[in-house]
């Protein structure tokens, strides 16, 4: 049973889909856009080709795998660390210039 699920998901035709899909295809494919970007920093997709990701993301958001609450958690998180990776290489910055002056 699971694997017959797993089968019919791998089956979406993107492009019939997106093509056929309702007046929120937009939205929903700046949303896949998002859970691409998410999808890259994660260890499973770290080394996978981007078009792989981003066909992975638009399957995800059309079959409604995920959803736009989670899409705005996992991008809220994604920034936060991006922040914290920013403020810690900045401080190191610093205190090389400290180091050098001395």
């Amino acid at each position: 049973m699971v694997a017959e699920k797993v089968k019919k998901e791998e089956n979406i035709n993107l492009e019939k889909i997106i093509t056929d899909y309702g007046p929120s295809r937009y939205e929903d494919v700046v949303l896949a856009m998002y859970w691409a970007s998410h999808l890259k920093n994660t260890e499973e997709y770290r080394l996978k080709p981007v078009a792989e990701i981003i066909e992975s993301a638009l399957k995800d958001v059309v079959s409604k795998k995920v959803s736009v609450e989670d899409v705005k958690k996992a991008v809220e998180k994604d920034f936060q660390i991006k922040e914290q990776k920013e403020a810690g290489k900045k401080s190191s910055k610093k205190e090389k210039t400290k180091t050098e002056e001395k």
